[in-house]
C-alpha cells in the first residue's frame, strides 16, 4: 500500500464494495444520488432539463436537490468521474503552464490576469456559455472541458442570459471549486510525480497522560486565598515553571489516558469516540504533541520515524491540533484571518499565490460571502457560530500541516454540513496523503462510513481500536445489543454508558461492563494483536526504507522555509518577517474596532481640554511654580494611564497566540515587538493632539525647542508606561492579576516621581522606599520636562510671596521671596536655581534622562518578550469538580480521588453519572415523578406575530403562528437557523423588551394574568446560573422564592430533595455550578425550573446543544417522562436524530421569517410527517431521519408532479391540517374557559415577599464573594499595599512647610485607590445585573428592590474591613495626631470613603447600558474627582468656570477638606532653613524692628527677630495658616463629614433610582440623542485624523 500512487489509492477507496462514501453530491457511479422517484437506468434531469437533450427547461432555476455541501446551489447536475478527470487534466496543464510562465517573469504576469483570475474566468466562461446555450435551445448540456469553442460563445450568448440565470451565478460560484483538483495542483503542498512529498504516519506506543490532582476538590475560599498569599500560592506558581523547586512527592496525579498503542498511517482517517470526559481530547493533544498543562506524558509518539522531541523542536507546525472552541481575534475579518495564517506559512517569493489560496479556502467551506465580515465572538457582532467554526477549520488547513487532529470540529454545524466537512477531510487525506484523527460527539452514519479506523475510549482506557467497519461487530460479539435505528457511532459510544447500553439476550452477566473489564477484553482479543502487528509492520517499513518518507518530508519542509530561517527552526518565515506580519495584523485589529479608536481619541481631546482649562491662566511669577509642575506631571502621566486598556488586549489574546505558536506561525515575542512598532505611529498621533491642547492652553513656555522636547518626553514616557503594563500582563495569570499589579504599580510610580514628595526629601529622609525613585522612569521624565520648562525662565516674586510687604515696605533691596532658591535682596528667582534648590534637578541631565527612559522601555520590552516565550498560562486538561466543604461532600471527594474508575476531566465536559456509585433506583425515580407538580391548564396561541424596528422600517420575525400546549404534551420546535424558534419561545413566554407582539395568547381561554411568567419555567440555552452556588443551593433558591408563599419552607425543601433524586444529582449536590460539565448544567437548568413548581408549562431553548448524542437522548427522554407526569412542555431542538425525534408528540416546524409550514404528530417512525409531505409529491427516502427530511424539504422547496414549485408556507395555510388545528384551539379555549378563574386577590407578581427575596439574595451574594475570593482579595490587596506604601513613605512626618504639604498629600493619595477598586466593582455588579436581568427577573424570582439592597449590603462589610486595614497601615506610621477624637474622625472618614467608592462604581454600572459606555464615563469621573478639589490647583487659582460649581459638587473636596481640618489644626509649623524667605533689614535695624509689624499682621513669624542681617521669615505659624491657603477652615470638619456622608447616601439612592428607571421602566434619559451628537462629533474628528493617520490598504 505504501508504494501505491495516491491517485490509485483514491480510486481503490472509491471502488471498495464495503464503503459507501459520498463525495459531495456524487455517488459511486459518478452521479448524484438518485431521488426515490428516479431509477438508475432512467434519464435524469439537470436543473429541470433532460440529459438526453429531449427535455425542456422552463425556469432556469436550480433544482432543490442540488444543494451544495455548504448550502450553495449546484450548477452542474450529475458528474461523470471520467469526464471530470479529463476536464481536470486539461485544466491542470493550463494552470501549470501559466504558473511556470509567471514564475519566469513576474513583471509580465502582473500585466495579465492572475492565475486565480484565469482559472475562475475559465470556469465562469464555461458556466455562462452553458447557461446561454440552455436559454436559447431550451435544453441542457453536461459539463465538459473549457475549450476554445465554448469561450468564443461567451460574447454572443451574453445578451441572451436572463435575469434569473444571472442571479444563479452568485449562488453557483462556490460550487465551481473542486477540492481534489486544487490539491493535486500542489497549492497546499509540494508534490513529486503527482504524489505528496510530505507524508508521515503516526505511531503511539504505551502512551499515558497524567493530570495534576484529584478529579474532585474543595472550592478555594477567601481565608485560603489570603493564607495562600504568604507563600503557598507563589511557591506553586514557581514550581509550575521551575520543576526543580519541587520537594517531596509533589502534587498527586491521575491517569487521563492509560497505555495507548496504535498506528495511523498516512492516507488514513481515524475517528476517536467516547463520552465527554473520557479522554478523547487528551489523546488528540498528546498525539499532536500539544502537551501544555499535563502533569506528565509517558510512552513514545513518533511521526514516520521522527521522534516527538524532534517534531516539537523542528517540525512543530507540521502536526497540529484543532481545538473544539473557536478562538480568534474578533476584530479581524475572515479574509484577514486567513491571509495572516498564510502569510506566516508562505515564503516571500511565493506570496503572489496567496489570493488563490485564500479564495480556495473560502470557497471550500462556503464562506466567500463573509470575506469582509468580522469574525466576532460572544461580545463582538460578526459571522455566525457555524461560519466561525469553518474559519477555524480553514485556518488549520492554512498551516499546510501533515498530521491534523480535529477535536469535535463539527460542533455548531448541522448534519448535512458536518457530512460535507468530513467529505472534504476524506478528499484531503486521500490526495495529500495526510494523517487525520477526528473526535466527534454526534457522528452520523455517513461520516462514520468515511473513516478507516475507529478508537473507542472509556474513562481514559482504550476499549477498541481497529477498522471502522469491524467495530460494531466486535462489541456485538462481546454481548452488546445495537438497536435497529441507532447509528454505529452512537452504539459504540453507548457501550461506555451504563445507563444507555443494552445487552443481547443471554449476555447480561458475561459481557464486560466497567472500563477496566472492557479494556482487558480488548487486550485479549485478536484485534489488539493486529494493532501490535500493524505497529510492528509500519516500523519495519520505516526501517526498510531507511526512513525515506521522513527524509523526503524533512527535505520538503526545509525547502518550504525562507532562506533566512535556521535549519532547526519550526517556523517558515524569518523572525523579521513574523514581526512585519504581526504588525500588519495589529493595524488590522485597530481599524477593525473603530468605536474603541474613536472613543480613545475623544477621551484624549475631552480630557485635554478639561485639564488644560484647569491649569489655564497660570501666573508667570512664583505663584505659578507649583501648578506648572502639576501641569507637567499630568502631561507625562495621562496618556500612559489611558494605556491600561492594553491589559485586556494582551491577556484576552493569549489563547490565540498560544494556538498560533503551536501552528508555528510566529514566535510570541514577535507579537510583543509588533505591538511596540504599532504603538509608534498610533501614540505619536495621540501625543501630538494631547500636547498641542495642553501646552498652549496651560501657557507653558512658548519656545519651539522646548515644545518639541516636551512632546518627545511625553511620547517616550507613554511608550515606556505602555511597555510596563504589557510586562505585568505577560507575567500575570489572569486579567484580575494584571489589573491589580498594574494599578498598584502606577500608584507607586505616581508617589515616587518627585512631584508629591520632592526628590531631596524622598531619597534622603524616607529610607523605607525612597530607592524606588531611581527605578521609576516617570521620575526621569518629570525631571526632564521640569528642567526643560524652567530653564532660562525667571520667576518674579508674587505679591503674596514677597516678604515683607505692605505700606512702608517698597524697597526691593530689603525684601525677600518665599520660594525655594530665592536670594537675599532679590525678588526674582531664576528657574534653574528654583529647580536645583527645591528638586535638585539640572538642565544638563536632560538627555541622560532621555537615555534612561529608553533603557527602561527596552528592558520592559525584553522582559515581556522573554515572559511571552516562557509563560503560557493556558489551561490544560485534568480539571476538578469543586465542592463546598461539608461532610457529605468530603465523602464524595474522598471516594472520587481514590477510585480510578471515576477519572473524569470536567474541562472536556463531565457527566453526573460518572460520579454516582449506583444508578438511581427506578422505583424511587417513578415515585419522584409522581410528586412533580402536574399542570391542569391549556395554553394556546393564535396568529402570533412579532415585529421589530429594522433600519428605517420594520421587520416581521413571526408570521401568524398557531399552536397549543397541554398537560402530558411534548412539542418540538424545529427549523433552520434564523427561522424564529427562540424568538417564538421568547414571545410566548413574554420575555421581549422591544418590538410589537400581536395575536392571541390564552390560558384556559382567558388572557394572561399577573402570575403568567411566574407560572412558567424557561430553560435558557446558555444555562445561566450563579457559578458559586452548589446544585442544592441553586434548587433551594428557586424553590423558596418561586413556589407559592402559602407553601411552608419545610415543604419546599422536601420538594428539592425530590428534584435532586429525579435528576440523579444526589452524589454531587454539593458541587459548585461553575465546575459542572455540560450535561450536568443542562440537568440543573431544568431542575431550577422544576423546583419552582410551574403550574402552566415549561419552555426549553436548545436543551441538547453542546451535548453528545447519548447525553442529548438522556435529556429528551427525561423531558418525555416529565410530560407523561402531567407537565406541558415546548422545546426547541437542533438537528435531532431519528431516535430523538420519536420522543416528541408534536412537531411545530418554522421557515425563516417565522412562517409555520408544519404542525402535527410525529407518528410511528415519523409516519405522520412522511404522509403529510408525500401527499404533496415529496417522498421521504427509506431510513431517512424525519427531522432532517423536514428541514431539507423546507429549504429546497420541492415541486409538484406538474412541475410547479411548492411554497410550503402557503401549503400549510391552505391545508386541512391547519384548519383542524384552528378548530382544536377554539374547542380547547371554549372548554377550559368554563373552569373557575383564579381569584384576582390571590395573584402576586413575585411569589415571595420582598423581605424573603432580599435575605435569600444577600446570603447568595455573600457566598459568591466567599467562594470566588478574587474580588474581595483584590480589594484587600489594594488596601494593604497602598496603605503600607503611603504610611511608610510618609514615615513620621515633621512640622516643616514641606511636611505640611506632605500631610496634605498623604491624605490625598487615597484618591489613587478608586481607579483600581471601581474597575473591579463594575464588572462584578455588571455580571450580577446581567444574571438578574436576563434570567431571574423574567422568571419573577426576585425584584429590583431586593437586587439593589443585596448588592449594596454585601459591599458594606468588605468596605469597612478594607478601610480599617488601610487606616491602620497608613495613619499611625505617618505620625498624624493620635488623640482619639482626631484618629477616630479620620477612621470614620476613611470608612465612608471606601463605602463611597464601592457605591460609586455600582450606580455608574446601574446607569450605563454597556461596558463601552462605562469605559467612556470612568476616565471623566476619575479626572474630575482627583483634580478639582483644590490640591493640585489651589482654590484661589481655579478659573471662574470651575471654581464656583465643580469645586463644590466634587465629593473629594469634602473628604480631603475634612481630613485636613482634623489633622492640621493646631499643628505648629517650623520652617526648614531652605523654606524661609530671607531679606536684609535696613542698616541699623534688627529684623524685629524692621519687619515686626509685618509679621504681627501676617500668618507667619520671624525666625531670628534679633538678627541684623539675613532675616528669616516662615510663611506659616500653625497648620491653620496652611489650611487657609487650601480654602479649608478648622471648623469645617464635621460639616464636611456630613456632606460626604450625604454623597455616600446619594450613591446608594442612585443605585435604586437607576435600576428602577432604566431596567424596570425603560427610561433612557435622552442618551440616544446625546450619543448621536457625540457620534457626529467623533465622525468629524475621525475625518480630521484620517488625514494624519496611515490609511489601511
Amino acid at each position: 500500500m505504501w508504494e501505491s500512487h495516491p491517485n490509485q489509492m483514491y480510486e481503490q477507496r472509491a471502488e471498495q464494495d464495503d464503503r459507501n462514501v459520498r463525495l459531495h453530491n456524487v455517488d459511486d457511479t459518478g452521479e448524484r444520488p438518485h431521488e426515490p422517484s428516479e431509477a438508475p437506468g432512467q434519464d435524469t434531469t439537470v436543473n429541470g432539463g433532460s440529459t438526453s437533450g429531449k427535455g425542456s427547461h422552463d425556469s432556469g432555476e436550480v433544482s432543490p436537490q442540488h444543494i451544495g455541501p455548504w448550502g450553495e446551489r449546484d450548477v452542474g447536475g450529475p458528474v461523470d468521474v471520467r469526464t471530470a478527470l479529463e476536464d481536470f487534466e486539461q485544466l491542470r496543464q493550463t494552470l501549470s503552464r501559466v504558473s511556470t510562465q509567471r514564475s519566469r517573469s513576474h513583471s509580465r504576469s502582473s500585466r495579465r490576469p492572475s492565475l486565480w483570475q484565469r482559472a475562475t474566468g475559465t470556469s465562469r466562461a464555461r458556466r455562462q456559455s452553458t447557461r446561454a446555450s440552455r436559454v436559447r435551445t431550451r435544453r441542457t448540456t453536461t459539463r465538459g472541458t473549457a475549450n476554445q469553442s465554448e469561450l468564443s460563445e461567451v460574447d454572443t450568448a451574453e445578451s441572451d442570459i436572463d435575469a434569473e440565470a444571472a442571479e444563479e451565478e452568485a449562488g453557483e460560484a462556490e460550487e465551481e471549486f473542486q477540492l481534489g483538483d486544487f490539491l493535486r495542483e500542489g497549492h497546499f503542498e509540494h508534490r513529486v510525480d503527482g504524489k505528496s512529498a510530505k507524508k508521515v504516519g503516526v505511531i503511539f506506543k504505551n502512551l499515558t497522560v497524567k493530570g495534576v490532582g484529584s478529579t474532585t476538590a474543595f472550592a478555594k475560599t477567601l481565608p485560603q486565598a489570603i493564607a495562600g498569599t504568604f507563600g503557598p500560592d507563589l511557591y506553586h506558581l514557581l514550581c509550575r515553571f521551575f520543576p526543580f523547586l519541587i520537594f517531596g512527592k509533589g502534587p498527586a496525579t491521575r491517569n487521563l489516558i492509560n497505555d495507548f498503542t496504535g498506528v495511523v498511517k498516512n492516507g488514513e482517517m481515524m475517528l476517536v469516540l467516547g463520552r465527554p470526559g473520557s479522554g478523547c481530547s487528551t489523546f488528540l493533544r498528546a498525539v499532536a504533541n500539544n502537551r501544555t498543562g499535563f502533569a506528565a506524558v509517558t510512552g513514545d509518539v513518533s511521526y514516520g520515524g521522527i521522534s516527538a522531541e524532534q517534531q516539537g523542536k523542528t517540525f512543530r507546525g507540521e502536526v497540529n491540533y484543532n481545538e473544539e472552541d473557536d478562538q480568534h481575534f474578533p476584530n479581524l475579518n475572515v479574509w484577514q484571518t486567513l491571509a495572516f495564517a498564510l502569510l506566516n506559512k508562505t515564503r516571500k517569493h511565493e506570496r503572489d499565490s496567496l489570493p488563490i489560496l485564500i479564495n480556495a479556502l473560502m470557497k471550500m467551506f462556503g464562506i466567500t460571502h463573509t470575506g469582509k465580515t468580522l469574525v466576532g465572538n460572544e461580545f463582538v457582532p460578526g459571522i455566525s457560530g457555524g461560519e466561525r467554526k469553518r474559519v477555524s477549520i480553514a485556518e488549520t488547513l492554512a498551516t499546510k500541516s501533515t498530521v491534523v487532529c480535529w477535536d469535535n470540529s463539527t460542533r455548531g454545524l448541522d448534519a448535512s454540513t458536518a457530512l460535507d466537512y468530513a467529505n472534504s477531510l476524506r478528499v484531503m487525506t486521500d490526495i495529500s496523503d495526510r494523517t487525520t484523527l477526528v473526535t466527534l460527539y454526534q457522528a452520523g452514519e455517513g461520516i462514520y462510513e468515511l473513516m478507516d479506523k475507529v478508537m473507542v475510549i472509556d474513562q481514559g482506557k482504550m476499549i477498541y481500536q481497529g477498522p471502522a467497519r469491524e467495530a460494531k461487530q466486535y462489541f456485538v460479539d462481546l454481548g452488546f445489543f445495537c438497536p435497529e435505528r441507532e447509528t454505529t457511532a452512537d452504539f459504540l459510544t453507548s457501550v461506555a454508558d451504563p445507563n444507555e447500553r443494552s445487552f443481547r439476550e443471554g449476555h447480561e452477566d458475561s459481557a464486560p461492563k466497567t472500563a477496566a473489564e472492557l479494556e482487558s477484553a480488548f487486550r485479549k482479543s485478536p484485534n489488539y494483536q493486529r494493532i501490535l502487528k500493524d505497529v510492528q509492520d509500519y516500523e519495519n517499513f520505516v526501517d526498510t526504507t531507511d526512513k525515506a518518507d521522513a527524509r523526503q518530508f524533512q527535505d520538503t519542509v526545509q525547502k518550504s522555509k525562507s532562506k533566512t530561517v535556521f535549519k532547526d527552526s519550526s517556523y517558515t518565515v524569518s523572525f523579521f518577517r513574523q514581526v512585519l506580519t504581526c504588525t500588519r495584523r495589529e493595524f488590522w485589529l485597530i481599524w477593525g474596532d473603530p468605536v474603541t479608536l474613536k472613543t480613545k481619541f475623544f477621551i484624549i481631546i475631552a480630557n485635554g481640554l478639561i485639564v488644560g482649562s484647569l491649569f489655564y491662566g497660570q501666573p508667570e511669577n512664583t505663584d505659578g511654580a507649583f501648578p506648572r509642575g502639576g501641569t507637567l506631571f499630568f502631561s507625562i502621566l495621562f496618556l500612559g494611564w489611558l494605556q491600561l486598556s492594553e491589559l485586556m488586549k494582551a491577556v484576552s489574546g493569549r489563547s490565540v497566540i498560544s494556538r498560533h505558536r503551536e501552528y508555528a506561525f510566529y514566535r510570541p515575542s514577535a507579537v510583543v515587538i509588533s505591538r511596540v512598532i504599532t504603538d509608534l505611529p498610533m501614540l505619536l498621533v495621540q501625543v501630538i493632539i494631547f500636547t498641542i491642547i495642553m501646552y498652549f492652553l496651560t501657557g507653558l513656555d512658548q519656545d519651539p525647542a522646548k515644545y518639541f522636547i516636551y512632546v518627545l518626553f511625553v511620547y517616550t514616557t507613554t511608550i515606556c508606561i505602555t511597555a510596563l503594563y504589557r510586562m505585568f500582563a505577560a507575567m500575570s495569570p489572569t486579567i484580575d492579576d494584571a489589573v491589580r499589579f498594574s494599578g498598584i504599580g502606577l500608584n507607586l510610580l505616581i508617589v515616587y516621581t518627585g512631584y508629591v514628595i520632592p526628590k531631596p526629601q524622598l531619597v534622603s529622609e524616607y529610607i523605607w522606599f525612597g530607592w524606588i525613585y531611581y527605578i521609576n522612569p516617570l521620575s526621569y521624565a518629570f525631571e526632564a520636562v521640569m528642567a526643560n520648562e524652567f530653564s532660562d525662565r525667571t520667576l518674579n516674586c508674587a505679591t503674596s510671596a514677597t516678604v515683607p510687604q505692605g505700606p512702608g515696605f517698597n524697597d526691593s533691596r530689603y525684601q525677600g521671596c518665599a520660594i525655594a532658591g530665592a536670594e537675599v535682596g532679590n525678588t526674582a528667582v531664576s528657574g534653574s536655581r528654583y529647580l536645583d534648590t527645591q528638586f535638585t534637578y539640572r538642565r544638563h541631565h536632560l538627555w541622560r534622562n532621555f537615555g534612561v527612559i529608553i533603557a527602561f522601555t527596552v528592558l520592559y520590552i525584553l522582559v515581556t518578550a522573554v515572559a511571552s516565550e516562557v509563560f503560557t498560562f493556558v489551561g490544560g486538561g485534568g480539571g476538578s469538580l469543586l465542592f463546598k466543604s461539608s461532610k457529605r461532600a468530603k465523602r464524595v471527594v474522598k471516594s472520587g480521588g481514590s477510585d480510578e474508575e471515576k477519572v473524569i476531566d470536567p474541562s472536556e465536559g463531565s457527566d453526573s453519572d460518572r460520579l454516582e456509585s449506583v444508578t438511581t433506583d427506578p422505583q424511587k425515580h417513578d415515585d419522584a415523578l409522581k410528586l412533580i407538580s402536574a399542570s391542569q391548564s391549556v395554553f394556546t396561541w393564535k396568529n402570533v406575530e412579532y415585529t421589530v424596528p429594522y433600519g428605517s422600517g420594520q421587520r416581521k420575525l413571526l408570521n401568524s403562528v398557531n399552536g397549543y400546549a397541554k398537560p402530558g404534551f411534548l412539542v418540538a420546535l424545529v427549523g433552520a437557523s434564523g427561522a424564529g424558534k427562540t424568538t417564538l419561545l421568547n414571545t410566548l413566554s413574554r420575555r421581549h423588551k422591544m418590538g410589537v407582539v400581536g395575536g392571541e395568547m390564552l390560558v384556559d381561554g382567558r388572557g394572561l394574568g399577573l402570575e403568567f411568567q411566574r407560572g412558567t419555567g424557561f430553560c435558557e440555552q446558555m444555562d445561566l446560573h450563579d457559578g458559586t452556588q452548589t446544585i442544592r443551593e441553586a434548587l433551594e433558591f428557586s424553590a423558596i422564592l418561586r413556589q407559592e408563599r402559602t407553601v411552608s419552607r419545610k415543604e419546599k425543601l422536601a420538594y428539592v430533595d425530590t428534584i435532586i433524586d429525579l435528576l440523579e444529582l444526589g452524589d454531587i449536590q454539593d458541587a459548585l455550578v461553575m465546575s459542572l460539565g455540560v450535561e450536568q448544567r443542562k440537568r440543573l437548568t431544568i431542575g431550577v425550573e422544576l423546583a419552582a413548581k410551574p403550574n402552566l408549562l415549561l419552555f426549553l431553548d436548545e436543551p441538547t446543544s453542546g451535548l453528545d448524542s447519548q447525553s442529548a437522548f438522556s435529556i429528551v427522554r427525561f423531558l418525555r417522562k416529565l410530560s407523561r407526569a402531567g407537565q406541558a412542555i415546548v422545546c426547541t431542538i437542533h438537528q435531532p436524530s431519528s431516535i430523538l425525534i420519536q420522543q416528541f408528540d408534536t412537531i411545530l416546524a418554522l421557515n425563516p421569517g417565522g412562517n409555520t409550514f408544519y404542525w402535527g404528530p410525529v407518528g410511528e417512525n415519523g409516519s405522520a410527517v412522511i404522509e403529510y409531505f408525500a401527499k404533496r409529491g415529496v417522498k421521504c427516502p427509506p431510513g431517512k431521519n424525519v427531522a432532517e427530511f423536514i428541514l431539507e424539504t423546507a429549504a429546497k422547496g420541492g415541486k409538484r408532479e406538474d412541475g410547479k414549485r411548492l411554497n410550503w408556507n402557503k401549503e400549510w395555510k391552505n391545508s386541512d391540517e391547519n384548519k383542524q388545528l384552528l378548530k382544536d384551539i377554539e374547542a380547547m379555549n371554549s372548554e377550559r374557559s368554563k373552569t373557575a378563574p383564579p381569584q384576582e386577590s390571590s395573584q402576586y407578581e413575585f411569589a415571595s415577599p420582598v423581605w424573603s427575596q432580599t435575605t435569600m439574595l444577600t446570603k447568595r451574594m455573600w457566598k459568591n464573594y466567599w467562594r470566588d475570593p478574587s474580588y474581595i482579595y483584590g480589594k484587600l490587596f489594594t488596601a494593604v499595599i497602598v496603605g503600607i506604601f503611603n504610611g511608610f513613605t510618609f514615615w513620621q512626618l515633621g512640622n516643616s512647610i514641606q511636611d505640611m504639604q506632605n500631610r496634605m498629600f498623604t491624605s490625598f493619595l487615597i484618591l489613587l485607590i478608586p481607579p483600581t477598586v471601581v474597575n473591579s466593582v463594575v464588572p462584578k455588579f455588571y455580571m450580577s445585573r446581567a444574571l438578574w436581568e436576563f434570567r431571574e427577573l423574567p422568571s419573577r424570582t426576585y425584584g429590583w428592590f431586593a437586587f439593589c439592597t443585596a448588592t449594596v449590603v454585601c459591599e458594606i462589610p468588605i468596605a469597612i474591613i478594607s478601610a480599617l486595614i488601610y487606616w491602620l497601615f497608613w495613619y499611625y506610621p505617618t505620625g498624624l495626631p493620635t488623640d482619639s477624637s482626631t484618629a477616630g474622625y479620620v477612621f470614620l472618614m476613611t470608612m465612608l470613603f471606601f463605602l463611597f467608592q464601592a457605591s460609586w462604581g455600582q450606580w455608574i454600572c446601574a446607569f450605563a447600558p454597556s461596558f463601552t459606555v462605562i469605559s467612556n464615563v470612568l476616565p471623566f469621573f476619575f479626572v474630575m474627582f482627583s483634580l478639582f478639589n483644590g490640591v493640585v490647583r489651589p482654590y484661589s487659582q481655579l478659573s471662574v468656570f470651575w471654581r464656583y460649581w465643580m469645586y463644590y459638587v466634587n465629593p473629594s473636596t469634602y473628604w480631603i477638606g475634612g481630613v485636613l481640618a482634623a489633622t492640621l489644626t493646631g499643628i505648629p509649623v517650623q520652617c526648614a532653613p531652605s523654606e524661609a524667605a530671607y531679606f536684609d533689614p535696613p542698616p541699623g535695624q534688627t529684623c524685629q524692628q524692621y519687619a515686626g509689624p509685618f509679621a504681627d499682621m501676617s500668618p507667619g513669624y520671624l525666625i531670628n527677630p534679633s538678627a541684623t542681617s539675613n532675616c528669616g521669615y516662615c510663611q506659616f505659624s500653625t497648620g491653620d495658616d496652611y489650611l487657609a491657603t487650601l480654602n479649608v477652615s478648622p471648623n469645617d470638619k464635621w460639616a464636611y463629614m456630613g456632606i460626604f456622608l450625604g454623597f455616600c447616601i446619594s450613591n446608594w439612592a442612585l443605585v435604586y433610582f437607576f435600576i428602577y428607571t432604566t431596567r424596570i421602566r425603560g427610561w433612557s434619559f435622552g442618551l440616544g440623542t446625546l450619543f448621536n451628537v457625540v457620534g457626529g462629533g467623533l465622525s468629524s474628528v475621525t475625518s480630521v485624523l484620517s488625514k494624519v493617520m496611515p490609511k489601511r490598504k
